[in-house]
């Protein structure tokens, strides 16, 4: 999911083919993904961190296909993996076929499909082979401000607050009983400019339903954004929220 001011990287940085992003940590720079653009699309990613070769295929209507590959030392040793097929409507997708590699055929994983209240995600529903079913549910408030995603097969929800102008400026992963994710969001020029992150913390919530932090939070990280003229991101700097001490800088370079 692509929230209003952050960075799509399916999407050309202006007329540039070419993006890497390299990690720099302890005076040490290591390239983390590179991202191939052709004709306003992304073609090409290869991920150096998780060894997957990912190639993009477009065809008619809109519809996409991206097939993965495996590597360990060398990308040109990758092997497929598996494939991803999407179906779109008005440019929203509508459905997922995942679709694995076995002794060279594929095999149907499962089928994804996705419904719309409006422009909004209201309902996820994939079906496996096997009979199993995951289903996620999309709530909104009249407002459009909070969206409430409940995983109805497991006990993992997430709840995304928005502003007025529809930035993201919270989000709230629970993964289970008395136990919240948090991440906050600041933004400056209608980008993202910062978000800080905090680690699994207990709570409780009062007789409104409002959640309340009860344990203090430790190791928490705070990641702000810096951007060149033409609004490119130029890199990421990841702090030690308590200390401000610099973790990591993430670096993007386009050619």
């Amino acid at each position: 999911m692509i929230f209003k001011g952050h960075l799509d990287l399916l999407l050309p940085p202006l007329h540039f083919n070419k993006l890497t992003i390299s990690l720099e940590n302890e005076d040490k720079k290591q390239i983390k993904k590179e991202y191939f653009y052709k004709e306003n699309r992304v073609v090409k990613i290869i991920d150096y961190f998780n060894n997957i070769y990912s190639e993009y295929e477009y065809l008619s209507n809109a519809n996409y296909s991206v097939k993965f590959h495996l590597f360990e030392e060398s990308v040109n040793d990758k092997k497929i993996d598996s494939i991803k097929k999407f179906t779109l409507n008005e440019n929203k997708i509508i459905r997922e076929d995942l679709i694995t590699i076995e002794n060279n055929k594929e095999v149907n994983i499962y089928k994804g499909e996705f419904n719309y209240s409006g422009d909004y995600l209201s309902f996820e529903r994939f079906s496996y082979e096997d009979g199993e079913v995951y289903r996620i549910e999309h709530k909104w408030n009249e407002k459009r401000t909070i969206n409430k995603i409940e995983h109805l097969d497991e006990p993992t929800k997430v709840e995304y607050t928005f502003d007025d102008n529809r930035f993201l400026i919270e989000c709230l992963q629970f993964k289970y009983k008395g136990s919240v994710k948090k991440t906050l969001y600041e933004y400056k020029n209608d980008k993202l400019f910062k978000l800080i992150e905090f680690p699994d913390l207990e709570y409780k919530k009062n007789i409104f339903g409002k959640i309340k932090i009860i344990e203090e939070a430790q190791f928490m990280n705070e990641t702000e954004y810096c951007y060149y003229e033409n609004g490119l991101v130029q890199k990421e700097i990841i702090r030690d929220y308590e200390t401000k001490e610099i973790v990591d800088v993430i670096h993007y370079d386009y050619e």
